[in-house]
């Protein structure tokens, strides 16, 4: 895709108007060559032959991805919890990423779940100007792409956070459809759910990754411990996709940057400090040191029959 149509509003418009409704080509102001682009570098907008119209489509229904389906047999399924990178900032703490990879590689993980704010956002928002290294969202996608290309064998699972939208909310484009792009092109698995609140099916059972309160308000000022018990006391605890009855046994949040494990009616609850190092005090005041989790579950029929996370906070520090 050529970068000046892009990171042009014309392609910002499109993709919004997208998210609401089909449309024709008409309505997108987009050539049929310009559309055809705008597919190559997102890789979710779909056509409808019957009345020619465009479409961005999310995982399955209701924004569900199928892992697996809900097996006989005990299976271990493994997943590296990583959430607020900020790839392209002063805070984005590398060392200690790469050391979390590299540990998931070690013993032999095969996902990775990032609930938001995967790189730092625009520089016009929440004076970001000011620890900024990378200012665009072709420069910040850059830095995670050329990670994450050293560990072809994860599949990549990413939800937006509200810094990753503030590029959408300018004058450019989401830097996760371009880590998408750049790694699926390298034939690493990496999925975009362009939401802030999406659902995982692993062999029968829901994991839900959250930024925030699922809003596109910036959201700092929430405790999540408040934010979990609204949501959990509103909520049940199953979701029906294709008449089909699925528990939701799993939430990962992102944005809060404080370590969290808590169970609430069965469901098990994560958040992690995140992957940056407040060193300016521009942060929220309740950030920590960087951290991950490293989370095992044996599921059988569809029921979780056991479920051990270990919250890794540095190289020489790890926490059971």
């Amino acid at each position: 895709m050529k970068e000046d149509f892009l990171t042009s509003q014309k392609a910002t418009n499109a993709l919004s108007k997208m998210r609401l409704k089909e449309c024709t080509l008409k309505e997108l102001e987009l050539t049929k060559e310009e559309i055809e682009e705008l597919i190559g570098a997102t890789g979710n907008i779909k056509y409808n032959s019957n009345n020619k119209t465009y479409y961005i489509t999310k995982f399955n229904e209701k924004n569900y991805e199928i892992i697996s389906f809900a097996s006989k047999e005990k299976v271990t399924e493994k997943w590296l919890e990583l959430s607020d990178i900020y790839f392209g900032s002063t805070f984005c703490d590398y060392g200690t990423l790469k050391y979390m990879l590299d540990l998931a590689k070690e013993r032999g993980y095969q996902n990775v779940h990032i609930s938001g704010d995967l790189c730092a956002g625009h520089p016009s928002y929440k004076k970001q100007d000011l620890y900024l290294t990378a200012k665009t969202a072709q420069d910040q996608a850059q830095i995670a792409i050329d990670l994450f290309s050293k560990y072809p064998e994860f599949k990549y699972y990413c939800i937006n956070g509200e810094r990753d939208i503030s590029f959408e909310k300018s004058d450019s484009i989401n830097p996760i459809i371009l880590v998408q792009r750049g790694l699926n092109e390298k034939g690493i698995e990496f999925h975009h759910i362009n939401e802030i609140v999406a659902n995982l099916v692993i062999r029968g059972v829901v994991k839900r990754l959250q930024h925030g309160t699922g809003k596109l308000a910036y959201t700092k000022s929430y405790k999540i411990e408040k934010e979990m018990w609204q949501q959990f006391e509103n909520m049940s605890d199953n979701v029906i996709i294709k008449n089909r009855n699925y528990n939701i046994r799993f939430v990962q949040f992102g944005h809060y940057h404080v370590n969290c494990l808590q169970e609430l009616g069965g469901i098990m609850i994560t958040s992690t400090s995140g992957m940056v190092f407040d060193s300016k005090g521009l942060l929220n005041e309740n950030t920590s040191y960087p951290s991950a989790k490293f989370s095992e579950t044996v599921i059988c029929k569809g029921k979780v029959l056991k479920f051990v996370t270990e919250n890794v906070t540095s190289a020489k520090n790890v926490i059971m």
